[in-house]
C-alpha cells in the first residue's frame, strides 16, 4: 500500500457509517483520503508507513466483536501505533471505543441508548484543545447555555480513560463524550462526520432508533439545526490543520 505525505488513512467499518463531511473537509484541505473498507475485503496496512493522519469511523458492531469482524484487532493496533508516532488521529464512536481498549481504557454499555441531537459540556481542557475547542459553538438553545450540539448514536460507550488521557467533554448524563490521549489522538462518542442522509439511514436501519420515530423526521430535525454541521465541520477542519502542521 503506497502512501504519500498528504495521505490520511480512514477506516470505514460498515457501509452505513461513511466518512460523510470528513471527505469534503480533507479534500478542501488538500489532503488525500485513503478509504479502507475491511468489511469489503480491503487489507489494513501492517503499519502506518508514511500516512500523516488516521481516522477510525463508527459502526454497529461492538469494539470486542473480533470473531465476527476480524479486522478489529489490527485497527486497535494501528490506533496504538498512531499514538506512539504522535500521528493526528480521531476515533469516532466505535473508533473511540476501539481506541480506549487499545490504550488500556475501559468501555461499557449505557442503560439506554443516546440517540439523536444532544448537548455536550466541554471541560476547561476541552475548550482549550486545538481540535475539540473548535466545536465550542452553536448550542441547541441558540444562546450557548446548553453546550455545543452534536449528533449521538450509541449504547456502548467509553467508561474509563486510558492512561495519559485528558477528559475533553461530558455527555448530557455526565459520561465521557470526548477525550485526548497524549497530544494527537482524539476520541469522540458523537458523530462530527454525519450528514442528514446518513441520519435518515440510521433511523431506518439501526436497532437503537427509538420506538415510533420517523426516519424522515429525524433527518429533518438534524438538517434543521445548521449549527451542528457548522460546529462539526469546524472540528474536522481543526483535525485537518493538525495533519498539515504536524
Amino acid at each position: 500500500m503506497d502512501a504519500h505525505p498528504s495521505d490520511v488513512l480512514v477506516i470505514e467499518n460498515e457501509a452505513d457509517c461513511p466518512p460523510g463531511l470528513l471527505a469534503d473537509v480533507l479534500s478542501r484541505a488538500g489532503l488525500t483520503m485513503h478509504l479502507n473498507r475491511p468489511y469489503r475485503g480491503d487489507q489494513l496496512p501492517a503499519d502506518l508507513g508514511t500516512f500523516e493522519g488516521l481516522v477510525v469511523l463508527g459502526g454497529g458492531m461492538g469494539a470486542r466483536d473480533d470473531a465476527e469482524h476480524p479486522w478489529l484487532p489490527q485497527t486497535r493496533r494501528l490506533l496504538a501505533l498512531a499514538v506512539d508516532r504522535h500521528l493526528p488521529t480521531p476515533g469516532i464512536c466505535l473508533g473511540a471505543q476501539l481506541a480506549a481498549i487499545a490504550l488500556e481504557g475501559r468501555i461499557g454499555r449505557r442503560e439506554q441508548p443516546l440517540v439523536g441531537l444532544t448537548s455536550i459540556a466541554l471541560t476547561d481542557d476541552g475548550r482549550e484543545d486545538p481540535v475539540l475547542g473548535a466545536i465550542d459553538s452553536g448550542a441547541l438553545d441558540g444562546d450557548g447555555g446548553s453546550g455545543p450540539a452534536v449528533l449521538s448514536w450509541n449504547q456502548d460507550t467509553v467508561t474509563g480513560l486510558p492512561p495519559h488521557s485528558t477528559l475533553l467533554a461530558k455527555d448530557e448524563d455526565g459520561g465521557i463524550a470526548a477525550f485526548r490521549t497524549g497530544t494527537s489522538l482524539w476520541a469522540v462518542q458523537f458523530h462530527p462526520e454525519v450528514t442528514a442522509q446518513v441520519v435518515g439511514t440510521w433511523a431506518r436501519t439501526s436497532d437503537l432508533t427509538r420506538a415510533g420515530a420517523e426516519p424522515e423526521a429525524m433527518a429533518a430535525e438534524f438538517a434543521g439545526v445548521p449549527q451542528v454541521v457548522a460546529a462539526s465541520t469546524a472540528l474536522l477542519e481543526a483535525f485537518a490543520q493538525q495533519v498539515l502542521t504536524d
